[in-house]
C-alpha cells in the first residue's frame, strides 16, 4: 500500500482502505490528469511546520495496513449489519469544525465496510456523507471534483473503484499547506481509526469465537496509538479536542498496561471495549 501524506487519503481512505490496487485503464488515467488541474490551482502560502507535518506523514505512514484492518473486520462479522455504523442523516447538521473531521473519517471506515460487503446502496449513502463533510471543511475540490461522478460510475466494479481513488491519494500532495489543514487532516484521521476499533468490537459482540482475534487488533494499536497521540498534541484545539485527547491517552494507558495479549483477560478486554465505544458514540453525537 502506498505511502499517502494528504488530506485526500483521509477524506477518502475508506473505499482504498478496503482493498488498495486495482488496474488503472486508460479512462481513469485520463480522468485523474482532469481532475488535477482543479487542484493545482490552490494558491495557499505554504506555512506547515515541519515537525508537525513530520509526525503526521510517520503516523500514516506506520498504521498498520487500513486494507487488511477492513477485511478483518468482514471475517469477524458473521453478517453486514448496518445498525451499527454511524447514521447517515446526521452529516448534515453537525455544527464544527471538530465534529465534521472526526465524522468524516468515521464514514469513511462505514463506507468501507459497505464496501467489502458489496452493499451498493450504502456505499453512495455514505459517499454522499463524505461529500458533505468534505465540502464544509473546505476540501470540495479535493473531493467532490475527483470523485462524486467518477465513483458513482465505477460503483459496479471494486477494482476500478480502487484504481480511482488510488490516483487520487497520488495526486492531492498540495493540499497539507497549512498547520490548519494538518489539524483537519489529523482529526479526520483519528475518527477513521476509531471507526475501526469500534466496528472490531462490535463485529466480535455478534461472533464470541472472533474475541481473541479483536483483543489482538486492540492491543497491537497501543505503538500507533500513542503516535496518534503524539500528533495531535501538536494542536491547540476547544473543549471537544481537548477531552478528545484525554481519552485516547486514557484508552492508551489501559491498553499499555496489558504487557502481552496473552494477558487480556475478560476483565480487561471489557473495560477498553467500553472506553473506545464510549469514544466513537460521543464523537459521533
Amino acid at each position: 500500500m502506498k505511502i499517502i501524506n494528504t488530506i485526500a487519503t483521509l477524506a477518502l481512505s475508506a473505499i482504498v482502505f478496503s482493498g488498495c490496487g486495482g488496474s488503472k485503464d486508460s479512462e481513469n488515467n485520463h480522468e485523474s490528469q482532469d481532475s488535477l488541474a482543479t487542484l493545482s490551482h490552490d494558491t495557499t502560502a505554504v506555512t506547515v511546520d515541519d515537525t508537525v507535518l513530520f509526525k503526521f506523514d510517520f503516523v500514516v505512514a506506520n498504521i498498520p495496513s487500513p486494507a487488511s484492518l477492513i477485511y478483518g473486520i468482514k471475517k469477524m462479522s458473521k453478517s453486514y449489519d448496518r445498525t451499527i455504523l454511524n447514521e447517515p442523516g446526521k452529516a448534515g447538521g453537525l455544527p464544527s469544525e471538530f465534529q465534521k473531521a472526526v465524522n468524516l473519517g468515521i464514514y469513511n471506515i462505514d463506507m468501507a465496510y459497505a464496501v467489502v460487503n458489496n452493499m451498493g446502496a450504502d456505499v453512495l449513502e455514505y459517499l454522499k456523507c463524505v461529500m458533505i463533510l468534505g465540502d464544509g471543511l473546505g476540501l470540495k475540490n479535493a473531493i467532490a471534483s475527483m470523485v462524486g461522478k467518477r465513483a458513482e460510475s465505477n460503483l459496479s466494479n471494486r477494482d476500478s473503484l480502487f484504481a480511482v481513488l488510488d490516483d487520487i491519494y497520488e495526486r492531492s500532495d498540495a493540499y497539507l499547506r497549512t498547520n490548519k489543514r494538518v489539524y483537519v487532516a489529523s482529526l479526520v484521521f483519528t475518527g477513521s481509526w476509531v471507526e475501526v476499533l469500534y466496528l472490531s468490537t462490535k463485529a466480535a459482540e455478534s461472533n464470541p469465537s472472533a474475541k481473541a482475534e479483536m483483543n489482538k487488533l486492540i492491543w497491537d494499536q497501543r505503538f500507533h496509538l500513542g503516535n496518534i497521540i503524539k500528533m495531535l498534541e501538536d494542536h491547540k484545539g476547544d473543549n471537544e479536542y481537548k477531552m478528545l485527547l484525554k481519552d485516547l491517552k486514557e484508552i492508551h494507558n489501559l491498553i499499555s498496561e496489558v504487557k502481552d495479549v496473552k494477558d487480556m483477560d475478560d476483565v480487561k478486554s471489557k473495560l477498553i471495549t467500553e472506553r473506545i465505544r464510549d469514544l466513537r458514540v460521543r464523537l459521533s453525537n
